[in-house]
């Protein structure tokens, strides 16, 4: 069991990567695919288990970040966006409704830049 806890920290620590450098070079910029709906954070990303997914999707409990959405909203429609990402409790969900986009750019990045360093200390 020892060894499977340095795992899961890679492939978080991959995923945050994957996340923050989709983020930093306007991937979120972009339309989602058919251009109808605004792009998603974390949903809409290359650092989502279903990103490509076509037909079935892969469970969100397999996600690596899956263990940080609080256990009442983990059978929500994208419970990514219910993890808190700041000591206020502030989630994508609550700052997509509640905010600008400015504001969550914000929050967002802080929060995968700190969740990086954090990782990487462990």
């Amino acid at each position: 069991m020892a060894e499977q806890k340095p795992a899961r920290n890679d492939l978080l620590l991959r995923t945050l990567k994957t996340e923050l450098a989709f983020f930093d070079t306007g991937g979120y910029g972009r339309p989602f695919r058919s251009g109808w709906r605004p792009t998603l954070l974390l949903r809409d990303s290359a650092a989502c288990i279903n990103y490509n997914s076509t037909g079935r999707q892969t469970s969100c409990g397999d996600c690596p970040l899956f263990e940080m959405v609080p256990a009442a909203a983990r059978n929500t429609i994208v419970p990514c966006h219910h993890i808190p990402l700041n000591a206020r409790g502030n989630t994508i969900a609550s700052i997509y409704r509640k905010n600008t986009q400015k504001d969550l750019d914000e929050h967002y990045r802080e929060w995968l830049s700190a969740l990086i360093q954090k990782t990487q200390q462990h």
